[in-house]
């Protein structure tokens, strides 16, 4: 979708403690194998009394105050996660609400969508916001914390170590740093089994299965006559489908722009040569950022451009794109082109 007049304001992130790879690796906590594949330097891992609602209403708060923008005009708020957010039945978007907005008249919404939830809720509220006459703006947050026993953040899937952190961005109309060109967001369930494996529906998490482990799941899809080249060419044939249109729409090409934010994957994920026969060098992305962080579930890509714009390194008139994937599975681009330089402080 084409948008004319959607802009970023602020962004911010929360990233937690780094944890050194090096240490977890001679702990025997993440294979060598794997870690030498994937390349990380640091996993950003949160504390016993660090929370993802909580971390949320900071990122948030540090938005909506880069943005200069009034609570009461947010008309949208969303938080988007993967994990467990803190408290069964709780709605962790509307503790947010309360905590940064006050009694506000916005609209609070959780939003799913695994890894691609940052993605889907900033298409979300680009579309809320633009639907309605300025001042109209919406605050997307996203949060998780991958603890144990749920989780063992370095074994959970190949190729992908989960990180702990919240991300807040505001979208306004008229102004702001960055103005969203256009955003995509589509769906492909025919590999859907993928992450879900042959296991029945049950009634409650049982915590035999725990930690969640997606590489069984896999076998057991792939033992049904899949091939796992098929699956990794439809994937990527999906995600570059979400590119093409959103560039299409924003009528950009990919020489035109100055930055990539991927998902913060291991190295092993990333299939550079493919990229630049696309014409997408290593430089033009956050990569080595992002193996300071870790995959933060939805939120790899708001703190990815929030890193662009602390640091300077994306300038004015340089155009960002913005690719989520989340499994399931779900596609999503956004193009945004950077309007201003702001003097913010650089997330620790």
């Amino acid at each position: 979708m084409k948008w004319k007049d959607v802009y970023v304001a602020g962004t911010a992130a929360y990233l937690c403690a780094k944890e050194d790879v090096r240490e977890t690796v001679a702990q025997g906590r993440y294979d060598a194998a794997e870690a030498e594949s994937d390349e990380f330097v640091a996993i950003r891992v949160a504390s016993a009394e660090e929370f993802p609602p909580d971390m949320a209403v900071s990122a948030a708060a540090a938005a909506l105050d880069r943005a200069g923008t009034d609570p009461g005009d947010i008309d949208l708020l969303t938080y988007a996660s993967v994990g467990f957010t803190g408290l069964d039945l709780a709605s962790p978007a509307s503790y947010v609400q309360g905590k940064v907005l006050g009694r506000s008249g916005a609209s609070a919404f959780n939003v799913g969508q695994a890894s691609n939830g940052g993605m889907a809720a900033l298409d979300l509220a680009a579309a809320y916001v633009s639907a309605r006459p300025a001042p109209s703006a919406a605050l997307v947050t996203t949060s998780d914390k991958f603890a144990g026993p749920l989780f063992d953040r370095y074994a959970t899937d190949s190729g992908i170590v989960l990180a702990d952190g919240a991300t807040g961005l505001v979208l306004t109309r008229g102004s702001g740093v960055a103005q969203v060109l256009s955003s995509n967001v589509v769906s492909d369930p025919a590999h859907e089994g993928f992450w879900r494996g042959d296991a029945p529906w049950s009634d409650y998490s049982d915590p035999a299965s725990w930690p969640i482990s997606l590489g069984p799941r896999k076998d057991q899809y792939l033992a049904g006559g899949v091939n796992l080249m098929s699956v990794m060419v439809s994937l990527d044939k999906r995600q570059q489908q979400s590119m093409d249109a959103a560039l299409a729409d924003a009528d950009t090409t990919i020489a035109d722009v100055a930055w990539f934010v991927y998902p913060n994957v291991g190295c092993s994920l990333f299939d550079w040569d493919l990229l630049k026969s696309l014409g997408i060098d290593q430089s033009r992305t956050t990569w080595e950022w992002g193996r300071q962080v870790g995959h933060l579930g939805g939120g790899d890509q708001i703190a990815g451009l929030n890193h662009l714009l602390e640091s300077g390194k994306a300038r004015p008139g340089d155009k960002v794109v913005l690719v989520g994937t989340g499994g399931g599975w779900s596609f999503g681009t956004a193009v945004l082109e950077v309007q201003d330089a702001p003097d913010w402080s650089v997330t620790r």
